[in-house]
């Protein structure tokens, strides 16, 4: 999956998380989790390490990579009660998810099945690049992560409130056709559209998924993005 759909699925888990704990704080440590992976791999592996493995999925991919996040929230928690860390791990998490890492073995468990499998790319970030702003799908993901961000620091009544509520309220009937589209897209075997460059059936799958949760969070937690 690319970067907006990975962030909109880390807010709308920190959504969950603040309207629970009623800590705002929380919307953007998920988000931070949900993009970490790829904040440490994709340098690492496609600049520092293009000579070689050249792999944008490594260590931030893998389960030790959860497991050491998930413990350092547990003591974080028994210490502080801050829950800070352990929405992060489940940003994480839910990067991995998408990223469907279980497909990878050899990347998902290390060290148990080996060193990292080596990749051959041809200019990656302008390929990557390209198929961000080619997707229709992370526009949307894009304007609905936007909503829920400002929302996250706005202040009662401000101008603020009132362009994040505006956004949330234009992006949940796209996210609900980009679910819809995406779930017919994937029963048909469709190949790759403009939903999502390079996609396949199984992305489509993933597409309406992470839109229909969106749609589903907003609705949930209405009062707190509209509020103001």
């Amino acid at each position: 999956m690319f970067v907006a759909c990975h962030l909109f699925l880390g807010l709308v888990l920190g959504l969950a998380f603040a309207g629970r704990l009623d800590d705002r704080r929380l919307i953007g440590f998920s988000a931070l989790g949900a993009v970490l992976p790829d904040l440490i791999d994709k340098p690492v592996g496609h600049l520092i390490l293009a000579g070689s493995l050249n792999s944008g999925r490594l260590f931030g991919h893998g389960l030790l990579f959860l497991m050491l996040l998930t413990v350092a929230g547990i003591t974080l928690y028994r210490r502080h009660e801050s829950i800070a860390l352990l929405a992060v791990a489940a940003g994480a998490l839910s990067h991995q998810i998408l990223d469907a890492m279980w497909a990878i073995p050899v990347t998902w468990y290390f060290p148990l099945l080996g060193p990292y499998e080596p990749y051959e790319f041809t200019d990656y970030f302008g390929g990557a690049i390209f198929a961000e702003v080619s997707s229709l799908s992370e526009w949307i993901f894009l304007a609905a992560s936007a909503g829920i961000a400002l929302a996250a620091c706005r202040s009662s009544g401000s101008g603020i409130s009132r362009f994040a509520a505006a956004l949330v309220r234009v992006s949940v009937p796209l996210l609900g056709i980009l679910a819809l589209v995406s779930l017919l897209a994937w029963a048909a075997g469709s190949p790759e559209s403009i939903l999502m460059a390079g996609a396949g059936p199984e992305d489509y799958l993933l597409l309406a998924v992470v839109a229909a949760v969106g749609v589903v969070g907003a609705i949930r937690h209405r009062d707190y993005l509209y509020a103001g």
